[in-house]
């Protein structure tokens, strides 16, 4: 039995319905548990727990016995101190922020839980090896089925929410949870990740993955480039009155950079990744070798040059398929990982749907 559901698993999709009940969703039976997660603001969160392969074919019976709002991908989550947690920010066009009535309608169907590669991401995720570990993905406010309007404090608001469910409600301590982010979802979640480790008893995270990532809203608007190829903005960065003039006109800004330094600087702990893709067309991969640099910077006091991180950090090259730079500080590890080739994004949207 449990060969023939990991071979139906290869064929498994997971479709967004557009109302809030189960039947939007195609998958093995109860697999994902559709949540709707409060914030501390009041607003609601829809949200999917996709629970591992592994998981569904040990408790096959239960899960096909199971009535449809029964959660039992969350009971098994819940039960086991052994399980861990991926929570996943994916990305939105900055286009679908600020919205208007007829924008917000149209982000019902944008920057969803279920947007087309995502669903593939929970279902590698969710079906890897150590068979332990759950997925947890959810619409940000205003997208989706989820309620509010979308604003940077707002979303951060979203991702802290979230984060604190899955640890108060569902047990998962903050050493089992790895954040894994997108595009604009990579701010929201070193945003969350800069909170919880500035609170008056910090907590730190087993990981954090962000996947082109950007240092702040103006530097990737100006970076945009037509078809990937006219950077359009470019000398916005050679005039500095135009360039403040500009930065000024953002009401969300999105400063990743700041936060990235100050989540470097006051962890104990922490393993932080980057992923880019230098074929990335919408957002410069560069942009995440400035990052890199910055959290190195941040693990120490001293100033350090360009040479000096070059000379310490550990260096491997992956051919065709790029490179990988490792910088270890203590119990601090900062890495990398520069990818010739990524995956595909639509162009034209002004930063990666992350699809």
């Amino acid at each position: 039995m449990g060969a023939a559901t990991a071979k139906s698993s290869t064929r498994t999709t997971f479709r967004y319905g557009s109302d809030k009940s189960l039947t939007g969703l195609r998958n093995l039976e109860n697999q994902v548990a559709v949540l709707h997660l409060p914030t501390s603001d009041g607003q609601t969160l829809y949200a999917w727990l996709v629970a591992p392969l592994k998981v569904y074919t040990r408790h096959e019976t239960t899960f096909n016995s199971a009535g449809p709002h029964e959660k039992t991908a969350l009971k098994l989550l819940t039960r086991d101190a052994r399980s861990r947690l991926v929570i996943y920010f994916h990305g939105v066009s900055f286009a679908c922020l600020n919205s208007t009535e007829k924008q917000a309608e149209g982000n019902q169907n944008a920057g969803t839980v279920g947007q087309t590669r995502r669903t593939e991401a929970y279902r590698m995720v969710s079906s890897g090896v150590t068979g332990d570990v759950y997925v947890l993905a959810f619409d940000y406010r205003g997208f989706g089925n989820s309620t509010g309007s979308p604003t940077e404090s707002g979303m951060i608001t979203d991702a802290i929410s979230v984060i604190s469910w899955a640890m108060n409600v569902a047990g998962v301590s903050s050493d089992r949870i790895v954040l894994l982010a997108q595009s604009l979802g990579t701010a929201l979640a070193t945003a969350a990740a800069a909170h919880f480790i500035s609170l008056p008893t910090r907590i730190e995270f087993a990981g954090l993955v962000v996947c082109a990532a950007f240092p702040d809203a103006p530097t990737v608007f100006q970076a945009y480039s037509i078809g990937g190829y006219l950077p359009i903005l470019a000398p916005l960065r050679t005039i500095t009155f135009l360039q403040t003039w500009f930065e000024r006109r953002f009401r969300d800004t999105w400063k990743t950079s700041n936060r990235v330094e100050a989540l470097v600087r006051k962890s104990d702990k922490l393993t932080l990744t980057f992923i880019h893709a230098t074929s990335d067309p919408i957002i410069p991969w560069r942009m995440t070798n400035e990052l890199f640099y910055k959290a190195v910077c941040a693990t120490t006091e001293e100033e350090l040059t360009s040479e000096e991180i070059e000379e310490k950090r550990e260096t491997t090259q992956l051919g065709d398929g790029g490179w990988t730079h490792i910088y270890r500080s203590g119990n601090k590890t900062i890495r990398t990982d520069i990818l010739r080739h990524g995956g595909k994004c639509k162009r034209r949207e002004r930063v990666r749907t992350c699809q």
